[in-house]
C-alpha cells in the first residue's frame, strides 16, 4: 500500500509541475467543453487483475488434504491448486498452508480450529479448502460393526451435520470473508467391496448432508468429487487402495478449480487463454 501511495503522490507532483510550466494560451470555451466530453468518453474502468495481488490460502481437514496416497509426497491436491491459482493474471503470488491431518473427524477438526497457530492462519486466509466427513463415516462402521444398519447411519448423520455446522461457525468466527470450498468424499471401497451397494448409498447421503450444510452459509461452495473416482477407467487409488494416488489428487484439483471458475469467471477466461497459447506454441 505504501508503494502505491508513493507512486500516486509522484504522479500528482509531475502533473502539477507540468501544468505550471505551460505558457498561457487563450482557447475557445466551446473547444474546451468538447475536449472534456471526449476525454470522459475515453475513460474506462480499471480491469480486474490490473494490480496483481498476493493471496494466502489454507487447506485443512483429513488425509485427503494431507495427501496420503500421493506417491510424489508433495501434498495431494494442494500443490495442483497452488499452481493453478499462481497462473492467474490477477495473482502475483499465492501461498497455501496444508493443515491436513490423517484420520481427522469433524469433532477433531473443531478442536484443532481452537489451536492458536491454526486459528491465526485461518483468520488470514483469502480462501479455505476443507476435506472432512470420511472418517466420521468410518467411525460409525467401527463402532457398530456387529450391529450396523442404514438406520444407524441416518442417526449418526444428523450428529455429523450438527458438528459440521459447528466447524463452519468456528471458521466464520475466525474469518468472516474468506471463500470456503467444502470438498466431498468418496466410497474408498468402491473397488474392493464393489458388491456392497449400500456403502455407496450411505456415502451419497452423507455427501448430500455436507452439501446442504454448505448451502446454509454465504461464500461456501460444495465440491463433488466421488464421481471423479467412480467414473474413471484409470486407477486413481494409491498402493493402499484406499486413498487417491497422484493422478487421483490431480483430478480432484481439476474439479476444485472448475468450482473456482464458476465463482470467478475471469479465472476460466485466463485458463482458456493459457490453453490457446500452449496450442499455438506447439504448432
Amino acid at each position: 500500500m505504501k508503494k502505491w501511495r508513493k507512486i500516486i503522490v509522484a504522479s500528482v507532483c509531475s502533473v502539477t509541475l507540468a501544468s505550471c510550466s505551460q505558457p498561457t494560451v487563450l482557447v475557445n470555451q466551446e473547444d474546451v467543453v468538447d475536449q472534456k466530453e471526449v476525454q470522459l468518453t475515453e475513460k474506462e474502468q480499471i480491469p480486474k487483475g490490473f494490480f496483481p495481488v498476493e493471496l494466502e490460502a489454507v487447506a485443512i481437514g483429513d488425509s485427503l488434504t494431507e495427501g496420503i496416497g500421493d506417491e510424489s509426497k508433495k501434498g495431494g491436491y494442494v500443490p495442483f491448486i497452488e499452481q493453478y491459482i499462481a497462473k492467474q493474471n490477477e495473482v502475483e503470488n499465492v501461498t497455501i498452508s496444508n493443515l491436513g491431518k490423517k484420520g481427522n473427524r469433524t469433532d477433531q477438526l473443531l478442536a484443532r480450529l481452537k489451536d492458536p497457530s491454526i486459528a491465526s492462519k485461518v483468520s488470514r486466509a483469502d480462501m479455505i479448502y476443507v476435506t472432512i466427513g470420511g472418517n466420521d463415516v468410518m467411525k460409525v462402521v467401527r463402532d457398530y460393526f456387529y450391529d450396523i444398519s442404514i438406520k444407524t447411519f441416518e442417526t449418526e448423520k444428523s450428529k455429523y451435520e450438527k458438528r459440521l455446522n459447528e466447524v463452519f461457525q468456528r471458521i466464520r468466527k475466525l474469518n468472516p470473508n474468506a471463500h470456503i470450498y467444502l470438498i466431498g468424499f468418496y466410497n474408498p471401497f468402491f473397488k474392493t467391496l464393489s458388491d456392497m451397494k449400500e456403502i455407496n448409498v450411505v456415502i451419497d447421503e452423507w455427501n448430500q448432508a455436507s452439501q446442504q450444510v454448505a448451502m446454509n452459509y454465504e461464500n461456501v461452495t460444495y465440491v463433488k468429487i466421488d464421481d471423479v473416482f467412480y467414473d474413471s477407467s484409470d486407477n486413481l487409488l494409491g498402493k493402499d487402495e484406499f486413498h487417491p494416488n497422484k493422478k487421483g489428487y490431480e483430478l480432484m484439483a481439476e474439479r476444485i478449480s472448475d468450482a473456482m471458475e464458476e465463482e470467478d469467471p475471469l479465472l476460466g477466461q485466463n485458463k482458456e487463454k493459457a490453453r490457446e497459447e500452449e496450442l499455438n506454441g506447439n504448432e
